[in-house]
């Protein structure tokens, strides 16, 4: 009878151990790179549209593209046309990596040389 209740002290007792460390918050078990980053200080519209600018004419890939950039809170808008997609692409990408896009929509064309060749 004694051996009994011991098991069933025994049993008690990892119990409760096992229910207060399942009792963590769920924000303590979530890993950092599944949280929602901190919101970054929005970037003013010009300072934006000049950087990637800058980016563009820095790429020698892109350098002489004729891609026009317009900024409105934080959403670019690239127009303009490119000579290949590659190209197209790139501008894509440099436009994402801005500090402070939020949104870039697309209106480049191919000009006429790449898509004669198509």
């Amino acid at each position: 009878m004694n051996d009994k209740y011991k098991l069933m002290i025994l049993a008690a007792t990892l119990l409760a151990a096992l229910c207060v460390t399942s009792c963590t918050r769920h924000e303590d078990k979530v890993h950092e790179s599944w949280k929602t980053p901190e919101p970054k200080a929005q970037v003013d519209d010009n300072t934006l549209a000049d950087a990637l600018r800058s980016a563009l004419r820095a790429d020698p890939e892109v350098k002489n593209a004729n891609v026009k950039i317009e900024a409105h809170n934080g959403e670019l808008m690239l127009t303009g046309t490119v000579n290949n997609q590659a190209q197209m692409d790139r501008v894509i990408m440099l436009a994402w990596m801005a500090e402070g896009v939020l949104k870039v929509d697309n209106r480049m064309s191919l000009n006429n040389e790449a898509r004669a060749g198509k």
